[in-house]
């Protein structure tokens, strides 16, 4: 086997943010993220994949069996920073963000704090069809292992890039794009063929950068509930469905605004 290419506090480090950008690389822990890069990256995205050299090594392309490391289980724990890490990490390179003209049908998230939630987001977002997911400079990196972890794999077939020029990015989506917010208009009122695009609040603060003048739509709740608020990639997710449901004439708009 060669020697790895850097020292195991190297792939360590890029639970943190900051060496993850610098390096261009980040984690996928356990062989279900292995499988899913397999099937969906090319060769040239994987750096390295290290594994428990206890086990058998896993099974990989002819082409990738060169970057295949061994290591004591106690080293693939210490990686992975977790107790009982599933025996294989997979590093792999960054793809560089690209977006050309006319901007696709987007999701564009302000200030996303949470990581689990970014990957369930990324999910929610493949299983109704969409594939760019637009993210404030403020949001947390997609790369976080616990994003990539909750993805379960989207995230190596969508787009997540976090944007420096956020207004100049809005300006893309004029006329195009709602606002998901508990005080909207209900979503089965709205005429989705106006809308491809949906914007999406931080989990504490909402909204705030979003124009006022664009419109906002809400899944009204129950008349019993006592809830503040949904999880905002539950909230995505009734409302792309409802939006493909609409839009397939599957349900029916009640009225169109």
């Amino acid at each position: 086997m060669p020697p790895l290419p850097h020292p195991p506090k190297f792939y360590q480090a890029l639970h943190q943010a900051a060496h993850r950008k610098a390096t261009g690389l980040y984690l996928a822990l356990g062989y279900k993220l292995l499988a899913e890069a397999l099937k969906s990256l090319p060769p040239q995205a994987f750096h390295a994949i290290l594994y428990d050299q206890e086990g058998p090594p896993p099974a990989v392309p002819s082409a990738l069996q060169g970057l295949l490391y061994p290591l004591p289980a106690w080293q693939i724990a210490r990686i992975a920073q977790q107790e009982t890490p599933q025996g294989v990490i997979t590093v792999l390179y960054q793809p560089a963000p690209s977006c050309s003209e006319p901007f696709p049908p987007a999701i564009l998230a302000e200030r996303l704090q949470d990581p689990g939630n970014l990957g369930t987001l990324l999910r929610t977002m493949e299983w109704l069809g969409y594939r760019y997911l637009w993210l404030t400079e403020d949001s947390v990196d997609p790369f976080h292992p616990k994003a990539v972890r909750a993805s379960m794999g989207s995230l190596f077939r969508l787009q997540a890039t976090r944007w420096r020029e956020w207004e100049e990015l809005l300006r893309h989506y004029e006329d195009r794009t709602v606002v998901a917010d508990v005080r909207g208009k209900p979503a089965t009122e709205v005429s989705w063929a106006r809308y491809d695009s949906l914007y999406l609040g931080s989990e504490a603060g909402g909204a705030q950068r979003a124009p006022q003048h664009w419109l906002r739509v809400s899944i009204p709740p129950s008349p019993t509930a006592q809830a503040e608020s949904l999880n905002v990639s539950l909230a995505a997710a009734l409302l792309l469905y409802t939006r493909r449901e609409i839009m397939c004439g599957r349900l029916r708009t009640l009225s169109p605004l």
